[in-house]
Order: structure tokens, then sequence, then C-alpha cells
């Protein structure tokens, strides 16, 4: 099977955080388990990955299983625990679990060393064509892994002489500890949901302002945190980037596969400072990076050094460029409702996440499914600890808002 480099990425850091996506559905209306299992069975003739484990040793893939029969778990009752720690060295890179009802849920935890949030979003709207039309869903439908438009584009874009140390800022944000290293900790899924209206309005808030979502997201979320450090005058803040629309139109084919590097935004915003004042900023520094393409610098190294150096080294290089920071966020984007549907079932709520994180690390997940934007979290830890994770998910929304300045708004606890 073709081998991605960028599936390195995710292969540091395992005692901090153990990479996976994280995707929570809920639906109701007639749901069919084995017609689901056939679908996921089905999937895999297109990207063959899920039925392996991964082979650290010389990044390959190795089959374990032949069908979706030991994937797909119907259980009692969901707990964060089933799926906060799956093995994606010895199992395969999908594991679902349903649990049956009036409204029936499924969690689908997906291995981020196999692809990242678009590519899974792409493998959600697969899957759902698999369940609704079949074997008609795979004709002609095929995974492109190979990464040659990104050598391409760094050939093209060569590193800056003077290259800065940005993935490792010097005053990085980070929250307080609330228990002993040694107190019991448990995974938990949580977070807030805006209001449709809350959600329109801070779109249409975006566009009288010039800037983008993601800028405002990152900007209320680096202010919420450096709360806790206000001595932290800068706004440092890694954001992942889909380098899918990177590709020329006509490269731009069906791929479930990691093709995410990140930003490296960090802008002076003293916390006394407006909200708005601050997404300016943030809009102006992504802007800049954009222009230069910085997000190459995340993985210009290891795509240079891929075919001579060991694992171990790759490990080393992606550790200097693309490292774990213990303050993390993602943006998931839209989850488009017409594609991910389910015939006979009505959706009702998307949530997706990342890893499950030991408190104090935290990140921040956001994403939008029906007009409704989520800031979701993973967290193991403590009922305390969960809680104040609770609070800072509830805190940026209330900063969300400060940045709209509704007359009224509304936020829900997931």
């Amino acid at each position: 099977m073709n081998q991605n480099p960028l599936n390195i990425l995710h292969t540091i850091g395992l005692k901090e955080l153990y990479p996976i996506i994280r995707c929570q559905i809920k639906l109701t209306g007639p749901f069919d388990i084995d017609r689901f299992r056939r679908a996921v069975t089905l999937s895999a003739k297109v990207v063959p990955e899920l039925f392996c484990k991964y082979n650290l040793a010389d990044n390959s893939w190795t089959p374990v299983v032949d069908d979706a029969t030991t994937m797909v778990t119907v259980v009692d009752q969901l707990t964060p625990g089933l799926d906060s720690n799956p093995d994606w060295f010895r199992q395969p890179q999908l594991r679902v679990f349903i649990e049956p009802g009036t409204t029936t849920t499924l969690v689908l935890t997906m291995s981020h060393i196999l692809t990242d949030g678009s590519g899974f979003k792409q493998y959600l709207y697969l899957l759902s064509d698999c369940y609704n039309r079949g074997v008609a869903a795979v004709k002609d439908v095929h995974n492109t892994v190979e990464l040659d438009w990104l050598k391409d584009l760094l050939k093209t874009h060569p590193a800056p002489q003077q290259k800065k140390d940005v993935d490792h800022p010097a005053h990085a944000l980070g929250l307080p500890r609330l228990a002993d290293e040694s107190a019991q900790r448990e995974a938990h899924v949580s977070g807030v949901r805006l209001s449709a209206v809350l959600t329109k309005q801070l779109i249409h808030a975006t566009h009288d302002q010039h800037v983008t979502v993601n800028d405002v997201l990152m900007a209320t979320f680096g202010k919420t945190i450096q709360a806790y450090d206000p001595e932290v005058a800068d706004i440092a803040i890694a954001c992942p980037t889909d380098m899918r629309q990177s590709i020329d139109h006509d490269q731009a084919q069906f791929r479930i596969a990691n093709h995410t590097a990140r930003y490296n935004p960090s802008i002076p915003a003293p916390l006394a400072e407006p909200i708005r004042e601050s997404v300016q900023k943030m809009h102006a520094g992504m802007a800049a990076l954009k222009g230069q393409d910085q997000f190459l610098d995340s993985v210009r190294s290891l795509m240079a050094q891929y075919q001579h150096e060991s694992i171990d080294q790759l490990q080393q290089i992606v550790e200097a460029n693309y490292h774990v920071r213990p303050i993390g966020y993602t943006n998931f984007g839209i989850i488009d409702d017409q594609r991910l549907r389910l015939d006979d079932t009505d959706i009702t709520d998307v949530l997706m996440t990342g890893s499950f994180r030991f408190a104090p690390m935290y990140q921040i997940a956001c994403s939008t499914f029906k007009g409704q934007l989520s800031l979701g979290f993973n967290m193991v830890g403590t009922d305390q600890e969960v809680q104040f994770g609770r609070d800072l998910a509830q805190t940026m929304a209330g900063r969300i808002e400060d940045f709209i300045d509704p007359q009224t708004a509304s936020t829900q606890t997931l």
C-alpha cells in the first residue's frame, strides 16, 4: 500500500495523547446495524488501510481483519472510556460503537495516523454513501495518497534563509494544574454549542469586519487561555491547515490521508485588549503567514529527509517542527448535512473532536453542523478538571458573543 510520510506527524507524543479523530452522531428513525457493518466493509475497498494495523518501524500497513464484524460494536451504554485509547499498532484504524434506542448514537474513532480531519469528513461522506447506495458508491472511486503535488510545491517555495523557531514559542500558552498527577481521572467528552441564531450572527459579524470565523475562534480561544497567565503578552497558537487547498483543481481527487500542515501565528495581545482588536491582529497575522505559505515549514524537513533517515530521526524532525503543544486548537469546519445522510434516519447532531488529552493539557475542537457551531473537547481528568474544561469552552463562547455584541444569544452545554 502507498506510504504517506505525513503519517509520521502523529506518531510522537503518544504518552501525552493518542492520535485519534472522534465523531459522535445522534440520529432518529430506523437504523439498520447490519447494513451499516456492510457499509464499513464496502468502504474499505476504497480505503484498505482501515482493515490494517500500522507498523511504525517502516511506516507501513498490515491487514489484521477481513471485514467490519469486529470493528462495529453494539453497547448498552456509551462511555468515552470505550474509545479513548485504541491501539492502532495492533488493531484496525477505525472503531465504531453503537448505542441503539429511540435516539441512536454512533461513535466513530479513526486513526489520526491514517488521516486528518478533512480526510475523515471525506470518509464520513463515503461511508454514508455506501450505506445509502451499496456497491454503486465505490464504483470508480479511488483514494489518492501520493504527495507529488506537495514535493512540487516545496520546490517552488524554498525555505527562508533565516528560519525562526516558530513551532516552539518562547511563551507558550498553558493552564494551571488543578489536581495531583496521581489523582483518579476518567475520559470525558464535553463542550458547548452555539445556537443557530448566534452562529449566524457570528458569520455576519465576520463579513462586516472583513475577518474569518477561524480568526475569531483562534483569538477568542487564545484570550480565554491567556487569562490564566496574563503575563503572556503574545497569543501563540498552532493552527492546522488542510493542504488539499493548495492542490491544483485537476488534482483535487478523493484523498483520505494526512494532508495537514500548520501555521504558527503569534500575535501581541494584552489581556485587557478588546476582543475585536485581537481578532483583527489575528487576521493580519494569519494573512501574512498565508502570503508566505508558512505552513510548508512544518513539513519541509520531513519531506526532504523521508527517503534518507530512520523513523527515529524522522520523529525528531517532527518534534522540532510539529510538536505536541499543551494547548491545542483545531477547526474541522462545516460538516455537510447534505452529504452525511443515512436513509430513513434524521441525523440531529454531529460532534467532532480530537485526541483525549490528560489535564491540564487542553484542545478545543470547533465544528459546524446544520448551522450550529460546537466547541468540543476530549479530556482525561478529574471531575474538577473536566468542569474547568467546560468553563473554558463557555468562556470562549462568551468572548465570541463579545465579538458579535448581539442583543440576545444562547449556548448549550454538550
